[in-house]
């Protein structure tokens, strides 16, 4: 059973998951303004598409499509938390190491980042993404979530996946990269 159509499957699409430092903020939704210009920056300089994406108060998940010629996961990702945390004073409290590296200490080092291999992966991590507010206990249901592209997907009549699709097979390796 094939739930997306066949056109849409993409070997270079990612799975992806963006941490802020402080597990506790909100920051993302009180600057989702700033997110917003940063991501259709990052987009305008580095082609890509987003295929799916979920902002939660502290975190980010989503799926990227890149580009055939281009796998510059790292740079995406780094003009994306910079352009984002430009603006924005510093954490409150940053290392040493941090302060040292002129970092503001807003976002996770690194990143997730999972490649997505077929589309019943692709599938079960589209669910995750769109049922990631209500597993955080955010709202009921998946369209109850305004800081999502549920909405677009629906809109564009894509059925809404289960929350647990199948399970990835063992052989596929999913990493935290470090910026």
């Amino acid at each position: 059973m094939q739930d997306l159509p066949p056109s849409l499957f993409d070997p270079k699409r990612f799975f992806f998951t963006l941490r802020l430092a402080d597990p506790g903020s909100d920051l993302l939704l009180r600057r989702i303004g700033k997110l917003r210009s940063a991501m259709r920056s990052t987009l305008r300089h580095h082609g890509f598409r987003i295929d799916a994406i979920a902002v939660l108060p502290a975190t980010i998940h989503m799926i990227w499509s890149l580009p055939p010629d281009d796998a510059d996961i790292a740079n995406r990702i780094g003009m994306l938390k910079a352009r984002f945390s430009r603006h924005l004073p510093p954490a409150h409290y940053r290392s040493p190491s941090q302060i040292k590296k002129g970092e503001k200490g807003i976002w996770q080092r690194g990143y997730w980042c999972h490649p997505l291999r077929g589309n019943a992966d692709y599938v079960r991590h589209r669910g995750l993404i769109y049922h990631s507010p209500v597993e955080a206990g955010l709202c009921d249901t998946p369209q109850d979530w305004q800081y999502s592209s549920i909405h677009r997907d629906l809109a564009r009549g894509y059925p809404l996946p289960p929350p647990l699709g199948p399970a990835v097979p063992q052989r596929q390796k999913t990493a935290r990269v470090a910026l």
